[in-house]
């Protein structure tokens, strides 16, 4: 429930009530003192400037947190009767996946590539391969830049968008470590990271996956969206996500079906399905979808007999880019 306040009000409605000031200034253009008329032109023109900049001040950058966690009562999950959606769960064709340190290397076979392994029978020291060849031989396998095509790059944590910060440059760490203390929770899903939120027509879906693995699919998958309404001064948060249950003997009686995760989003350990050889089937699945408008610094929970949501939004403001002594850089 949207909480209004008289402040709200003034900042929904202030711009149409300065165009009707300014009409009726206008209107009254020739009954007016000069003195006074020049003098409310000034004020009203100043209000006008600054709803102006504020309507197209859309982008802002903020540090987002979330926690994703599991409601394990089963009193809770069993309140609603869940079937199969109607409409079938789907990925946003713009969905894009927070980066983060394991993104920059690649280590597909720490193996030694092609080195000859010799018969116990013929090993002598001229069949073992010299350390050169060995060395060369792990190089060729690993590790490699996450993208060959562009130069080498670390990630600026305070200036780059979209990357995955550490646990402790954030405010949930007391809040998961009460989620995981708790018998009647489990924690799926923690991060935080920094970002401009725009308007809705440039807002960009956040793939989210978490949870235990089963058959190489995880157990919470999903987006989120952040949106800026500079009207309200608020961010909103759309989250379009969902729990599976999983069990070797699923129930054949529900038609429960997961849509397949985009490629692109996927981290190389991802792409490979490794289920020890056992069926998994899809018992129930939860789809939680709510969307919620938010003020900075304010702790917002969306609920769900299955699983909660716990984010919070701070207003960030990115430093300029560090000065590099060239001389110094030179000489290294």
């Amino acid at each position: 429930m949207n909480c209004w306040t008289a402040s709200n009000w003034h900042n929904q409605r202030r711009p149409d009530v300065e165009l009707q000031l300014r009409s009726a200034m206008i209107s009254g253009y020739m009954t007016m003192p000069s003195p006074n008329l020049r003098l409310l032109t000034v004020l009203l023109s100043g209000m006008l400037a600054s709803t102006m900049v504020l309507a197209q001040s859309s982008e802002r950058w903020f540090q987002i947190e979330v926690s994703i966690f599991t409601n394990e009562d089963p009193a809770d999950r069993e309140s609603e009767y869940w079937r199969p959606a109607t409409a079938p769960l789907s990925y946003p064709g713009t969905m894009q996946r927070l980066q983060s340190l394991m993104d920059l290397l690649i280590i597909d076979d720490l193996l030694i590539a092609d080195a000859p392994v010799p018969e116990p029978a013929n090993l002598t020291l001229a069949n073992t391969p010299s350390v050169t060849t060995v060395t060369e031989s792990i190089l060729a396998t690993g590790p490699f830049p996450a993208d060959s095509s562009n130069e080498f790059r670390f990630y600026d944590f305070a200036r780059d968008a979209l990357v995955e910060l550490p646990a402790s440059a954030g405010n949930f760490l007391q809040t998961n470590q009460a989620i995981e203390s708790s018998p009647a929770h489990r924690l799926l899903y923690h991060t935080l990271w920094r970002q401009p939120v725009s308007a809705s027509t440039n807002s960009i879906p956040l793939y989210i996956s978490g949870g235990q693995q089963f058959g190489g699919t995880s157990e919470l998958n999903g987006n989120l969206t952040l949106r800026f309404n500079a009207i309200a001064d608020r961010v909103n948060v759309d989250a379009d996500l969902w729990l599976s249950e999983f069990s070797i003997l699923g129930d054949d009686s529900m038609n429960w079906e997961l849509p397949a995760v985009p490629t692109r989003v996927q981290r190389n350990h991802e792409q490979y399905n490794d289920d020890n050889g056992l069926d998994f089937r899809i018992n129930r699945i939860y789809k939680l979808k709510q969307s919620r408008d938010m003020r900075s610094t304010e702790f917002h929970y969306l609920d769900h007999p299955a699983f909660g949501v716990v984010i919070a939004v701070d207003s960030y403001t990115v430093p300029p880019p560090a000065l590099v002594d060239t001389e110094t850089a030179a000489q290294q």
